[in-house]
């Protein structure tokens, strides 16, 4: 079933706003989220984590809060965010992150 040239163009348009929405939301950069993980994969503790990144950029809008999320690996990076081998990269380590907290999670049940 082909879709009509204009409903793809709508779609398009759509998907785009909802990425830029989403991500300016998020008020963290895809290299930040990417940096969170990376320190999460080496055990650092999530205050630690923000107090890295507050004193690397003062001008970062990221609380405590937020790198607690995201260090859960609930946060989506859009694949326009970032260069495509930098979105690969994401990718595994956004398992890694997940794989590792459903792990801590079973294991304290």
């Amino acid at each position: 079933m082909d879709i009509h040239p204009c409903k793809q163009k709508y779609i398009q348009m759509k998907t785009e706003r909802r990425e830029k929405k989403r991500a300016t939301k998020r008020d963290i950069t895809g290299e930040e989220v990417i940096f969170i993980f990376e320190k999460i994969l080496e055990g650092w503790k999530t205050i630690r984590i923000y107090n890295t990144i507050i004193q690397q950029n003062p001008d970062s809008n990221i609380d405590k809060k937020k790198v607690e999320v995201i260090a859960t690996g609930h946060c989506k990076v859009y694949e326009s965010e970032l260069s495509k081998e930098r979105y690969e990269y994401y990718l595994s380590l956004r398992e890694k992150v997940r794989n590792i907290r459903t792990h801590n999670v079973v294991d304290s049940i």
